[in-house]
C-alpha cells in the first residue's frame, strides 16, 4: 500500500517542474505596450498630477503678471476744475490737468519680482517631473506585482490539476481496495488545501488588479 506516496511524490515534481517554468516566464507574461498606457493613464487621470499641472500653470501666470507689471511704475492721473476764478488761499488752476508719475521704488523691486516668478516656475516644473517619476515607478511595482499573482494563480491551477487526478486515481483505488483509508484521506486533504490555496491566490490578484486601478484612474478593461 505505498501507491499514494508515490503518486504523491510524482505530484512534487510536476509543481517544482511548473514552478521552475513559471519564475523563467514571468518576464514573458510582461506587457510593455500596456505598462506604457498604464503610466500615461495615470499621469492623465490620477488626481494628484492634475495638482502639480495646476501648480505649474499657476506659476507660469505669475511670471506673464510679474511682467506686466512694469506698467505699473507710471501712474496717471486727471483732474478738472471749473472754476476760472484763482485766489490767493486757494490758487486752484481752472480747466484740465493731466499727471504722469515714476514711481521709482518700483523699477528696483520689479527685476526681483520677475526673478522670483521665474524661480518659483522652475520649482513648480521640477516638482512636476520629480512626482512623474515617482508615479512612472509606483505603475510599474503595482503593474509587476499585479503580473505576478496571475502567474501565481495560473501556477496553482495547474497544480490543482495534478492533484485532482491523483485524488481521482485515489479514490478510484480505494474504492478497489487498493488503497488505504488513511492515504485516500490524505489525497481529500491535499485537494481541498490547493482549492482553498487557489481562492487565496484570486484574492490576492483582486487586490493587486484593484490597487493598480486606483493609481491608474481606470478599470483595466477600459485601458485598450
Amino acid at each position: 500500500m505505498v501507491a499514494y506516496p508515490k503518486l504523491l511524490l510524482t505530484a512534487l515534481l510536476l509543481t517544482l517542474s511548473t514552478v521552475a517554468f513559471s519564475q523563467e516566464s514571468l518576464m514573458k507574461e510582461m506587457d510593455t505596450a500596456l505598462l506604457r498606457k498604464l503610466i500615461d493613464t495615470a499621469k492623465a487621470y490620477y488626481p494628484k498630477v492634475k495638482t502639480f499641472n495646476h501648480t505649474v500653470n499657476i506659476a507660469e501666470e505669475g511670471v506673464k503678471k510679474a511682467k506686466l507689471s512694469w506698467y505699473d511704475l507710471l501712474t496717471y492721473s486727471f483732474s478738472y476744475s471749473p472754476s476760472n476764478a484763482t485766489t490767493i488761499v486757494s490758487p486752484t488752476l481752472s480747466g484740465m490737468q493731466f499727471g504722469l508719475y515714476f514711481n521709482i521704488g518700483n523699477l528696483l523691486l520689479k527685476p526681483h519680482n520677475i526673478k522670483q516668478a521665474k524661480s518659483e516656475l522652475e520649482i513648480a516644473k521640477l516638482n512636476q517631473q520629480e512626482y512623474n517619476l515617482a508615479i512612472e515607478a509606483e505603475v510599474k511595482s503595482r503593474y509587476y506585482r499585479y503580473v505576478q499573482q496571475l502567474t501565481v494563480l495560473k501556477l496553482q491551477r495547474e497544480t490543482l490539476l495534478d492533484i485532482d487526478a491523483l485524488h481521482k486515481q485515489a479514490k478510484y483505488r480505494f474504492e478497489k481496495g487498493e488503497e488505504t483509508l488513511e492515504n485516500y484521506t490524505k489525497a481529500i486533504v491535499e485537494l481541498n488545501g490547493q482549492r482553498q490555496t487557489i481562492l487565496s491566490a484570486e484574492g490576492f490578484v483582486l487586490i493587486a488588479k484593484s490597487t493598480l486601478e486606483e493609481i491608474i484612474g481606470k478599470k483595466l478593461e477600459d485601458i485598450h
